[in-house]
C-alpha cells in the first residue's frame, strides 16, 4: 500500500509540487514530538523522501512554514496585548466607579 502511494500515488515525485506545501506543516509537527513513535518515524521518513525528491521545494516549504509560525505567534501576542489593555481599562473604570 505505501509503495503504491510513493511510486504512483499522491506521495509520488510527480505530485511533490502540489502536495508538499499542503502537508509540510503537519508532517513537521508530527516528526518531532508526536506521542506515538511510529507516527513520528513515518512523518520523518516522508519528510526525508521529499527532501531527496526536490531540495529546493523542501527548503521553500520549510521557510514558508517557519514564516507562517512566526506570523501566527506575533498575531497571538498582539491579541494578548489587546486583551491586557482592555482588562487594565476595565479595572481603571471599576476603580473610578467605586469612588
Amino acid at each position: 500500500n505505501n509503495e503504491l502511494l510513493v511510486n504512483s500515488g499522491c506521495l509520488s515525485r510527480l505530485n511533490a509540487q502540489a502536495v508538499l506545501p499542503l502537508i509540510y506543516g503537519p508532517l513537521y509537527k508530527n516528526s518531532s514530538g508526536h506521542w506515538n513513535a511510529t507516527v513520528e518515524g513515518l512523518a520523518q521518513n516522508v519528510l526525508k523522501m521529499y527532501m531527496e525528491y526536490d531540495l529546493v521545494l523542501y527548503d521553500k516549504c520549510t521557510a514558508s512554514y517557519f514564516r507562517e509560525e512566526e506570523e501566527a505567534k506575533r498575531k497571538l501576542e498582539a491579541l494578548n496585548d489587546k486583551w491586557a489593555s482592555i482588562e487594565q481599562t476595565a479595572m481603571a473604570n471599576k476603580a473610578v466607579l467605586a469612588k
